[in-house]
């Protein structure tokens, strides 16, 4: 059974239909990718699946309860993580810090507890200034934080909106090598990326949105030949 699904969701904003009539589910263990052009509602799926929006109409499944209606702070509890396209670090913190306030309020940990997370956390992901402040930090250990935090709420199922991008190819692989860890703890992970080699090396599963809806769904290889997603999306790629 899937641990999360969509059922026929609708998002309008005024007349603007960003998501339209969509359904997808997402297995434990599975990397998912959700890419298409710019304005295509990959940032509004992940919003509505954690709760930051609403939806018009449809239901959201997590392990067979309904949580359409849960705001997304209920969610994260319950085991929905994400992060931000850009990242959102909590000024006045250290690294460390930070991913603290997602065991904190994700999991309700006692600040004890939280620090010991987020430790753990920092050791998996390889930061090593855990105790500098973010304003000091490089744009992978900054994302790295952004990644930790998700994590400290011990998620099941992880969105991660754009988490590659500005990196470095060798940042880039880096990363690519943690989330993949990451799937052997068997999260569902939820990838929306516009760097196609991201794409081909993670998924394995790929979705493939226009204008709100699913044109083309299936292993990356298949929909990366499918001629609608050349028209709409790969053929713009260099």
């Amino acid at each position: 059974m899937p641990i999360l699904q969509a059922n026929n969701i609708l998002r309008k904003f005024g007349g603007l239909v960003a998501v339209n009539d969509l359904s997808f589910s997402m297995e434990k263990g599975e990397i998912l990718g959700i890419i298409g052009p710019n304005g295509a509602g990959k940032t509004t799926v992940i919003n509505l699946m954690a709760g930051t929006l609403g939806v018009n109409k449809g239901t959201i499944e997590f392990k067979d309860e309904d949580i359409t209606k849960n705001a997304a702070y209920i969610r994260n509890r319950k085991g929905i993580a994400r992060t931000f396209q850009i990242v959102r670090p909590l000024e006045n913190f250290t690294a460390i810090e930070n991913i603290m306030v997602g065991a904190l309020f994700g999991k309700g940990d006692k600040l004890n507890e939280a620090r010991s997370s987020a430790q753990n956390i920092c050791n998996l992901l390889n930061i090593k200034n855990v105790n500098k402040h973010v304003d000091e930090l490089t744009v992978l250990e900054l994302k790295k934080v952004e990644l930790g935090r998700a994590l400290a709420a011990d998620p099941e199922v992880l969105f991660l909106d754009e988490i590659m991008a500005g990196l470095t190819s060798d940042e880039t692989w880096e990363l690519i090598d943690i989330v993949k860890s990451l799937q052997k703890k068997d999260i569902a992970i939820s990838v929306v990326e516009h760097i196609m080699k991201v794409v081909k090396e993670l998924t394995d599963r790929v979705i493939v949105l226009n204008k709100g809806q699913i044109i083309a769904q299936g292993p990356y290889e298949e929909v990366s030949e499918n001629k609608e997603v050349i028209a709409a999306y790969l053929g713009e790629e260099e």
